[in-house]
């Protein structure tokens, strides 16, 4: 009963010593297609038989996969085609598809992916075409013929690198009575198998060859020695073969492709240059600067001017070049084979500042990654300090380059924020993801990798020791832990990755798999607990950081206070389950501690509901309200006074998340902690009877959520990560609709709606309590994956009568009680428990 559980958790074992093949998970083809002159929704039939003719006066293939999906784009082009270019583009959302970069580009991280939405192909002969990249998350994709000769292309698709089953043959679904519940809870089992990854699906984005690095035009990738030697005043020197359109370079930079960028443009020789190159901005024999993240602003990244440099020479492509850039007191100063090509002025410090960028225009470490469909060789190279010393040199050849600049291949089977972008293990998305995980593909292996991985890069000593990287990047190893390390940012992630783990051990009793990782938990949960003020009670900073940022609110605060005390109690069994009393104990005692501060110092009679934080008292938060509830510090009066006062903060298609933010056309709607509230007023009417809650849960579902599955030209098929008070993406194309923590109902409308509750660990002892008849439902019928097979849970309403159906799994053992508002064949009232045993279960209800 527990073999798929022990088969992922075996392969577990054995990283680090084991290097991973690719996981072959076939190729995927569009559902449908349309042929045009231009961008279409697709209303054509495909399959992997279809063949089709692109032409002058047809030139754009639009195709819908119907849902999100990741891989290597590939096609295959019919023998005897004639010389063609074509550009081919994805989009999660078919209103991005025909923008000049569809739905990109991604600036912030590499990720092991394309960092383009658009690509460009020559074909030169018939046969199959892929792309080098993977391409992390799509539902639609275009080609777009470029030349004047016609292609005819006899298959098109992706080479998958993730699952891709329809969501109704995973372990864990459920159907309703309501079809956009439905497809709100497929939101989730389809999001966590596009950007969940498996170790060796996510190859490296540099080929190493015996001339060095070939680099392919992608965000740059940095050097983590030079981060953490904390270079500064330099001299970078490397030499450079530019194979088609340019060579792409950056010098004090932060680890992050944040810092002065420089491009140097080929003369593009007709031969070798695609039609569609962007001549004005890219000019050919150019040196192209920019001191943020790209040479293109993308939403919330924003790039200042380009900075362009003629040269008086024709840069040929295939010839070796030396190029030296030098950091120096007013600017940069860049030759070309001995020959100055350029001063650059120091650009302004990068405005508002942010936590990871580097401390001046001086320092940064040094990286390499040309622009769009470039490919440029890297080699020799040398950095030199202001004194002539020489501190950095490397070939670009050997195997350790690949780490060093954080791409390497995936060794890990891991779960991402979003599967286009950022491709971060995020620790405080992984909350979501755990659960919906178990809710659905219950691919545990995913959830026991990423705990692997995160803690692979916990800080060993210093300020932060015992945190662990909130967003640790794809591509790098341990040894490279100090170029990015733990920190003060965002520090409440922190405690969502320790609830993360509880809920992986609530979800599975896998305390051998936990193990390991034991005293690695106890030492973030000693670091946390330094951040509870010895004066207030409540979660704030600690003398390391005595000012830190918290993602859910502010410190001394509400939502942070109650997600520690939650954090905690998730610890408490997994602490029992290794005979570990004494932080049992203290995990418990400091939750009801910050309960109890939380009730002391934040509850406001006169506002209704708890404050935000000590200086704000007059001021409330969506999140506030619901780590009230989740931590169990709020009474059931306080609760009917919260949910009273969460009126005030519906906007839109959901609700803002403070009470004080202005209202605006471009609010971001926040799915992530909208879920935490959604399963807090779940709770307010499973276990306290609020019957407001009702009202609510509504809002979210058929506002913030409806709004994922209702407009088929936002529409992907999996969660989003922003929603605007309209219901379009919250930050446009930059929006991620592949984002996990956007899919909470996935795991909330099971555990309430069917009631299926581990009373133990692992499920051996549950309590049933469905919720029959709620939210106006008359029918759900769904399976929960746990390790002893599928528990099955169906109930029907037909007038004043209900009609439960349980199966339980052999192994389970455990109580069904009776919903509120209904009666056992006229006897036992509700809320009576009546036992429950393996096999087939039915019970009769009726309306009290």
């Amino acid at each position: 009963m527990m073999v798929n559980l022990n088969i992922y958790l075996l392969g577990a074992c054995a990283w680090g010593q084991v290097t991973y093949a690719f996981v072959d998970y076939g190729n995927v083809y569009p559902r449908k297609y349309s042929l045009s002159a231009d961008v279409q929704v697709a209303d054509q039939s495909y399959d992997n038989t279809t063949t089709i003719t692109l032409s002058p006066a047809h030139p754009v293939l639009t195709l819908d996969y119907g849902t999100e999906i990741a891989g290597f784009p590939f096609f295959v082009v019919a023998e005897g085609a004639s010389p063609a270019q074509i550009e081919a583009a994805y989009s999660e959302a078919f209103a991005y598809l025909d923008d000049e970069n569809a739905d990109g580009p991604w600036t912030f991280s590499n990720g092991l992916a394309n960092s383009w939405r658009v690509e460009t192909f020559n074909i030169t002969s018939g046969g199959h075409t892929e792309s080098f990249f993977v391409q992390g998350g799509q539902r639609w994709q275009s080609i777009r013929l470029l030349t004047n000769h016609s292609l005819t292309l006899e298959s098109i698709g992706f080479r998958a690198t993730s699952e891709h089953k329809d969501v109704d043959q995973q372990p864990g679904h459920l159907r309703t009575s309501h079809d956009v519940y439905n497809k709100i809870f497929d939101l989730g089992g389809q999001v966590v198998q596009a950007a969940c990854v498996d170790a060796g699906n996510a190859p490296s984005t540099w080929e190493l060859t015996d001339e060095g690095a070939y680099i392919r035009g992608q965000t740059s990738a940095q050097s983590s020695i030079g981060r953490v030697m904390g270079a500064a005043n330099y001299t970078l020197e490397f030499d450079t073969k530019i194979v088609r359109g340019g060579t792409g370079w950056r010098v004090a930079s932060a680890i992050q492709p944040l810092g002065p960028y420089f491009v140097l443009t080929s003369n593009y020789p007709e031969q070798n240059t695609f039609v569609n190159t962007n001549r004005t901005l890219l000019p050919p024999n150019t040196l192209i600067v920019n001191g943020g993240w790209s040479l293109l602003n993308q939403s919330t990244l924003e790039t200042p001017a380009n900075q362009y440099y003629p040269l008086n020479i024709s840069v040929e492509e295939n010839k070796w070049y030396h190029i030296v850039t030098a950091i120096k007191e007013d600017g940069y100063t860049i030759s070309l084979n001995g020959e100055n090509i350029a001063f650059v002025p120091l650009p302004p410090p990068i405005s508002p500042p942010v936590f990871f960028s580097t401390a001046s225009r001086y320092e940064g470490t040094w990286g390499f990654g040309g622009f769009q469909d470039q490919i440029a060789v890297v080699a020799n190279v040398s950095v030199v300090a202001s004194n002539k010393t020489i501190i950095y040199t490397n070939d670009m050849k050997s195997p350790g380059v690949l780490a060093e600049y954080a791409v390497a291949p995936l060794d890990h089977s891991i779960c991402l924020d979003g599967a286009k972008r950022d491709r971060l293990v995020w620790i405080g998305d992984f909350y979501h993801t755990v659960r919906v995980l178990a809710q659905s593909s219950a691919r545990w292996d995913y959830i026991i990798g990423s705990i692997d991985y995160a803690f692979g890069y916990q800080a060993k000593s210093g300020p932060f020791a015992g945190f662990v990287p909130i967003s640790a990047r794809l591509g790098t190893r341990p040894e490279y832990s100090d170029a990015d390390p733990a920190g003060p940012g965002l520090v409440d992630y922190q405690d969502l990755f320790l609830a993360s783990i509880g809920q992986y051990y609530r979800y599975t009793g896998d305390a051998k798999g936990l193990e390991p990782y034991w005293e690695n938990i106890k030492a973030l949960l000693k670091a946390r607990l330094t951040y509870i003020d010895p004066t207030s009670g409540l979660a704030a900073g600690s003398p390391a950081a005595p000012n830190p940022g918290s993602f859910l609110g502010p410190a001394n605060g509400t939502a942070v206070t109650g997600l520690m005390s939650f954090a905690l109690q998730q610890i408490v069994p997994l602490a029992l389950a290794f005979q570990d009393t004494a932080t049992a104990s203290l995990c418990n005692t400091t939750a009801l501690s910050l309960n109890d501060a939380l009730n002391t110092k934040l509850w406001n009679p006169e506002l209704g509901t708890y404050s935000l934080d000590l200086t704000s008292p007059g001021n409330f938060s969506l999140t506030g309200i619901a780590w009230s509830i989740l931590s169990g510090a709020a009474n059931t009066s306080q609760i009917t006074s919260s949910l009273e006062k969460l009126e005030a903060l519906r906007f839109g298609a959901g609700y803002k998340t403070i009470s004080s933010e202005e209202e605006t056309p471009e609010y971001q709607l926040a799915p992530n902690p909208s879920g935490f509230l959604l399963e807090a007023l779940f709770q307010a009417q499973t276990a306290h009877g609020v019957d407001t809650a009702k009202t609510a849960i509504t809002h979210l579902l058929d506002g913030l959520w409806g709004s994922m599955v209702n407009d088929e030209q936002y529409a992907s098929g999996a969660s989003w990560e922003y929603v605007k008070p309209d219901g379009r993406p919250g930050i446009t194309a930059f929006t991620s609709l592949a984002h996990p923590w956007g899919a909470a109902p996935t795991y909330v409308l099971p555990e309430y709606l069917l009631g299926v509750t581990p009373v133990t660990a692992g499920y051996a002892r549950v309590v049933v309590q469905p919720a029959v008849g709620y939210l106006g439902l008359d029918k759900v019928q769904g399976r929960v994956p746990t390790p002893f097979g599928s528990l099955e849970v169906g109930w029907t309403v037909e007038g004043g009568k209900a009609k439960v159906e349980i199966e339980v799994p052999e192994g389970i053992k455990g109580e069904v009680r009776v919903p509120k508002g209904w009666k056992v064949d006229g006897k036992q009232e509700e809320g009576g428990m009546m036992e429950l045993g393996s096999g087939t279960t039915e019970i009769v209800l009726c309306t009290v």
